[in-house]
């Protein structure tokens, strides 16, 4: 699996400020997606069973209906985002916890609930 980024190579974009946290500045509602090389479509699947719940073209596009099927009262540990390409190829972007902060902070929504104590204290 090819990514256009990854974290080492993306530059982050700084603030005018001194704050040196490490966070990106991005204008409000402006959405963050994760794009796979190849890719052509996505789709929300629920596990064990393998139904798809959704496709979607893209990542942004499928975060609203994550956290609908969370809201709605599905685990998160139940879904997962797949990636599909043209030639057939298929393969995991995230799945659990980790998709659903991935679609919060792609909605930007507030997702410190799923940090640990611990965590949050950084």
């Amino acid at each position: 699996m090819h990514t256009r980024t990854n974290a080492r190579s993306a530059q982050p974009r700084h603030t005018g400020t001194d704050d040196r946290s490490g966070r990106t500045d991005r204008p409000p509602n402006e959405e963050f997606g994760i794009t796979v090389d190849g890719a052509v479509a996505y789709s929300l699947r629920l596990i064990p069973s393998n139904k798809v719940l959704g496709r979607f073209p893209s990542t942004p596009n499928a975060w609203s209906a994550v956290l609908a099927e969370i809201d709605a009262g599905r685990a998160p540990r139940t879904l997962v985002l797949d990636w599909h390409g043209v030639d057939g190829s298929c393969g995991r972007v995230s799945g659990g916890l980790t998709l659903e902060y991935l679609a919060r902070s792609g909605l930007g929504l507030p997702a410190d609930h799923l940090r640990s104590q611990d965590q949050r204290r950084r």
